[in-house]
């Protein structure tokens, strides 16, 4: 359990943290304002925070629930929390064609508004659209027990943001060498597959 729980929470979190949408925005808008070095980490900073804090909180509250149920069912829990993360990895694999994806023209209609007022827009964003694709392993960490949530809720915001920050400081570089967006419009594949395969491998090791 605490394998299957470790490695499958840093593959997403490191997944997510490289999903363009997460830190392409912040660059465009660097350029717009001409934000310095330190203003631009500040912001990717307190944004990546935004986004863990809404994911771990959700996180926390779903562990709690599976925790719960998980007591009074312990026999079955097991195969029960198995059998939901294949099925959300299904879902994941089955949506990632239908992800919408932040493209640097799209940002046209933000172009009136203040430095200040698109820092409030890219941190609220953030904070609404919590990596639904973690959830699965806090539902597998509250079967387990209250450490677990609690491990997987600091890999997740440890690894995110600090992803997020490292591909800030050197996407500029990159981004000529690598296609952002297909690494983009894959992350729910590879997501899916790998909530699969944690929940195939939870039912054959204790």
């Amino acid at each position: 359990m605490l394998y299957q729980l470790i490695i499958g929470t840093v593959t997403i979190s490191v997944l997510h943290a490289l999903i363009p949408s997460h830190w392409l925005p912040i660059l465009a808008f660097e350029k717009k304002f001409n934000w310095t070095k330190e203003q631009t980490l500040r912001i990717t900073v307190i944004s990546a925070l935004a986004h863990a804090l809404s994911t771990v909180l959700l996180g926390i509250a779903i562990g709690l629930l599976s925790l719960k149920v998980s007591a009074i069912y312990e026999e079955i829990m097991e195969y029960v929390m198995a059998v939901v993360l294949v099925v959300l990895g299904i879902i994941f694999i089955v949506r990632h064609h239908h992800h919408n994806h932040f493209h640097l023209h799209n940002e046209g209609e933000l172009q009136t508004l203040s430095s200040r007022k698109i820092i409030t827009v890219l941190v609220t964003s953030m904070f609404l659209s919590p990596c639904l694709e973690i959830e699965g392993y806090f539902i597998l960490a509250g079967s387990a027990g209250l450490k677990y949530i609690f491990l997987t809720s600091v890999l997740y915001i440890g690894i995110s943001v600090l992803g997020i920050v490292i591909w800030i400081s050197f996407a500029q570089k990159i981004l000529k060498k690598i296609n952002a967006h297909k690494i983009e419009h894959n992350a729910g594949l590879i997501s899916g597959i790998v909530l699969i395969i944690t929940g195939i491998i939870s039912i054959f090791v204790k």
